[in-house]
């Protein structure tokens, strides 16, 4: 039998190898969890990003614009001629076509044995805004409606703006920069004005207040809601504006909350707007009080055009 002051000795040193394996014991799990849940976010971003950078490249992309044309009420010739109203690229035929705005009617008498409507030959149609489809050669157009009225948006998918393009950047992936939010909903029938580059101002749904926190400060963001079946839109400009990333600001989409009042905000899939890598969009801008008073070094970065 081990005598009393031994006895004590071992039950201390006991005591002494628990309370050192006591830390380890419980944070070690939550840091593996932790790492695991990294590299799972890490994985999706870069997977996004791969996908973002291939539509980019895409030959029905933003980079295939050609064109942007308002259409005024009444007759609008088209075709590459410098005697229509609209005058198309070299390529086109010299007569397209008339346009005939009337109120939101829109009609379309085809001028070339080149041009098919939503893949067949016809001599008139109806133009229905984002769906009839205009064709000929590499080109192909639609009707598009903003603010400003009726718009052609023509796009070729032989541009070279798409052979031309050097490839979407990033920044590296931020864990820091994936944070909380608290979803603060926006009145019944509220709405947020938002500019847009070709000098009008849109009035969309208003989600709500997206409230952070970032290094103690709290911020909020307004995000714009196209719907419970999409995301919330978020539009902001910060600190990296105009030296690292895009001027006018960047986009980012947020879940709606799945329980409660919480989501994400992941700055690391910020991208930019189509007007970075086209004169031919039709971008809204940040709101006012979207802008951040501090550097989000996460997202897409941008070079110039």
């Amino acid at each position: 039998m081990l005598n009393r002051p031994v006895s004590v000795l071992i039950l201390l040193l006991i005591l002494v190898s628990l309370v050192g394996c006591f830390p380890v014991c419980t944070t070690t799990p939550s840091n593996s969890n932790r790492e695991t849940l990294q590299s799972a976010n890490f994985s999706n971003w870069n997977q996004w990003v791969e996908k973002y950078d291939k539509g980019r490249r895409s030959d029905s992309g933003w980079l295939s614009l050609a064109g942007l044309f308002w259409l005024q009420s009444g007759t609008n010739s088209l075709g590459s001629l410098s005697n229509n109203l609209h005058i198309f690229p070299n390529g086109s035929p010299p007569e397209i076509g008339v346009i005939t705005v009337n109120g939101d009617d829109i009609d379309f008498t085809v001028k070339s044995d080149q041009v098919k409507i939503n893949g067949k030959i016809t001599e008139q149609a109806k133009l229905i805004p984002n769906e009839t489809q205009v064709l000929f050669g590499s080109y192909s157009f639609y009707i598009i409606k903003r603010e400003k009225g009726y718009a052609i948006r023509l796009k070729n998918k032989l541009n070279q703006s798409i052979a031309h393009f050097r490839g979407t950047l990033f920044y590296p992936y931020n864990p820091k920069l994936r944070v909380i939010a608290k979803l603060i909903p926006a009145t019944k029938d509220k709405t947020i004005s938002i500019a847009t580059v070709y000098n009008t101002v849109r009035n969309n749904d208003s989600a709500g207040l997206l409230e952070f926190t970032w290094q103690g400060k709290i911020y909020q963001l307004e995000a714009v809601s196209y719907g419970k079946d999409e995301p919330m839109a978020l539009m902001f400009v910060d600190e990296t504006s105009q030296q690292t990333t895009y001027g006018a600001g960047r986009f980012l989409d947020v879940n709606w909350p799945k329980q409660g009042d919480t989501t994400v905000i992941d700055f690391n899939y910020a991208y930019n707007p189509p007007c970075a890598i086209t004169a031919f969009a039709t971008c809204p801008l940040p709101p006012r009080q979207n802008h951040l008073d501090f550097k989000v070094e996460a997202g897409e970065t941008f070079t110039g055009h």
